[in-house]
């Protein structure tokens, strides 16, 4: 054999050692371009050269004509696609060659002096491609053998389940329903211009942004704020300005989880979408108005989308189900109901849960039962079997959908309202009940007994001057003892500041001192309490017949406010006008809600009247008589 020829490691044949890339990329059965017509995979391998000494291979004698055409089928012996031993048949029969550059070394490859191959000599080709097939299995039933993409077919059932189309689109009517505005505009291809859609995970923001750019007339570019930085977004971004001046052709950006993006990343936005050469369609969970640009914000449409409906989840279950390949393995009669009550709106988690389920129910089997529990049951009872196996599927699938909690995300700030509400409320079953969900969800116990040290001057005050101190106490336990032990100081906390009486003199009189504070023209400091550390201050007046109080047995005045606030003061005769109230002036201070108070008799006290309407009744007679 004349050296310079090397062996393809995929069909086997012998090809000028120059021309070898041109076979693997063109010709070889094996090549991408054959591969993508349905032909085998490739199969990657090292190309080795084959010297004169060495033996040929298995499918090439040593005199082979180069006007043979070769047709290469593979056979393959299992219906798994296993390459046990996959025998090469090669039919010979006259023609042209396959390729003319592979039977002398003088063919040009784009700017050489060789001879091109001839349309009809491409047709012929591509006819003798076509002649290629598999042969499946044992019998000669022939058949393609499907290919899989494996992205696609790795895909949770949540991301293959995504609706492609506005019809098939659940939840959310109130924005896109039938009849909607926004639905209008959808339809027709207008597009909603550049907007941010604001909800919790599993709403379908992404599903809704990718169904608005598929219907709309314009490019669409998707980016997530997790994975993406500023190049990419400044490269999408040229890229739309070139192609809108050049074809006219708009560009709708998709960036998901825009939150992420900080300020300066955010100002990237600001000249393409004020200008319009970019749609900016940004889907987040966190609030817009704390986590995006306000400049960014004012040039933007935000629609709120809400969670879904245990009606809609069903839909969406029901959907899945119906789109996976028959048979489908048992299913307990009470799992889409279940899946879609325990999700909290999440379709996601839902459908996350209906994958878990469709996994367990495949194995041999569904749950693992203890010896004891099998010995107990009735062998020939198989629905009571049946029935412990559903219960339990259902509670380990209620285990996986366990809710996650955001200590960095809007959801942090909500609970520990509610905490604090729910003890200014003196609900202390409430808030011991949302003080478990931030410790269980990994929140800072140091962060918790913070607010609790803030709340025990603001709504208990005066009325249980203890609060404050068992609240520093609870801070610096958790600082000592820390997790999971201090959880038991933290509930102590919690129960005795939500049984504790309630008042906000304190909180409610620096308010009022804090509004006197900003009306100008602020006065300054009276005389007689200024301090006169030096003669010449006391020669000004500091300090001038200032009555030390605990010399005197009986009351003394002093001006402790300035003339024009001399009403304010505690010691004024007009108690309405104090900053500091007594208690029952406060109380004067309070709003009469009629709905609420019935509202409240109703719930709470078992529909009977509240004692305190007697007294109030009394006070009310008492200020009428004071009038008249």
């Amino acid at each position: 054999m004349a050296p310079g020829r090397v062996e393809c490691p995929i069909c086997s044949i012998l090809v000028p050692e120059t021309d070898i890339n041109l076979h693997l990329d063109l010709q070889c059965r094996g090549s991408p371009s054959f591969s993508s017509s349905g032909s085998r995979p490739i199969i990657s391998s090292t190309v080795r050269p084959v010297s004169s000494s060495g033996t040929q291979s298995k499918l090439r004698t040593s005199h082979e004509s180069p006007e043979l055409k070769e047709v290469i089928s593979l056979v393959e012996n299992t219906p798994t696609g296993n390459n046990n031993k996959t025998g090469l048949k090669r039919r010979r029969s006259s023609g042209h060659n396959v390729a003319p550059i592979f039977g002398s070394s003088t063919t040009s490859t784009g700017t050489g002096t060789g001879k091109r191959k001839s349309s009809q000599e491409n047709e012929t080709d591509n006819q003798q491609e076509e002649k290629v097939e598999f042969v499946i299995g044992s019998g000669m039933n022939r058949e393609k053998k499907q290919r899989l993409n494996p992205l696609t077919a790795n895909q949770p059932l949540a991301e293959r389940s995504r609706p492609t189309t506005l019809s098939t689109y659940i939840g959310q009517a109130d924005l896109v329903g039938p009849g909607s505005l926004l639905r209008a505009r959808i339809e027709a291809g207008q597009g909603v211009g550049s907007c941010v859609l604001w909800g919790p995970p599993g709403c379908g923001k992404t599903t809704l942004a990718r169904l608005i750019a598929k219907t709309a007339d314009a490019e669409f570019k998707e980016l997530s704020a997790t994975s993406s930085g500023t190049s990419d977004v400044r490269q999408v971004f040229e890229q739309a300005k070139n192609s809108l001046r050049l074809t006219g052709r708009r560009t709708i950006l998709m960036v998901d989880e825009i939150h992420r993006f900080n300020k300066s990343q955010q100002d990237l936005f600001l000249p393409y979408v004020e200008n319009g050469w970019v749609q900016l369609i940004g889907a987040t969970t966190e609030n817009p108005s704390f986590k995006v640009n306000g400049a960014l914000l004012s040039r933007c449409q935000v629609f709120t989308l809400s969670p879904h409906t245990p009606e809609s989840l069903q839909e969406i279950l029901q959907n899945a189900l119906a789109s996976l390949p028959k048979p489908l393995p048992h299913l307990p009669p009470d799992l889409i109901p279940f899946l879609a009550d325990v999700a909290d709106g999440d379709a996601r988690q839902a459908l996350n849960g209906l994958e878990l389920a469709l996994k367990v129910c495949q194995a041999p089997r569904q749950t693992i039962l203890s010896e004891t529990q099998l010995e107990s049951q009735d062998p020939h009872d198989e629905s009571e079997i049946q029935k412990k196996r559903d219960e339990e599927l259902m509670d380990s699938v209620r285990r996986g959908l366990r809710k996650g909690y955001d200590r960095s995300g809007e959801e942090r700030y909500d609970m520990i309202s509610a905490l604090h509400k729910c003890l200014r409320g003196s609900d202390g079953s409430a808030a011991m009940y949302w003080l478990a969900r931030m410790i269980t969800g990994g929140e800072d116990p140091l962060y918790i007994a913070r607010r609790l040290i803030v709340m025990s001057s603001e709504d208990i005050g005066l009325a249980d001057p203890k609060a404050l101190p068992l609240a520093m106490a609870t801070y610096q336990a958790c600082q000592v003892i820390g997790l999971p032990e201090c959880r038991i100081n933290l509930a102590h906390c919690v129960a005795y500041l939500a049984e504790a009486p309630k008042s906000t003199r304190s909180y409610t009189a620096y308010k009022r001192a804090e509004a006197l504070c900003q009306q100008p023209p602020l006065p300054g400091v009276p005389l007689q309490i200024r301090n006169a550390p030096t003669g010449l201050m006391k020669k000004l007046g500091y300090g001038k017949r200032y009555s030390y109080d605990p010399d005197y047995i009986h009351p003394v005045y002093n001006e402790y406010l300035p003339h024009t606030l001399s009403n304010h003061s505690s010691h004024s005769p007009f108690p309405n006008e104090h900053i500091l109230k007594d208690q029952e002036y406060e109380l004067k201070d309070k709003t009469w809600d009629e709905d609420r108070l019935n509202e409240w008799e109703w719930r709470i006290n078992n529909n009977e009247e509240w004692e305190g309407r007697v007294h109030e009744t009394k006070s009310e007679q008492g200020d009428i008589q004071e009038e008249s």
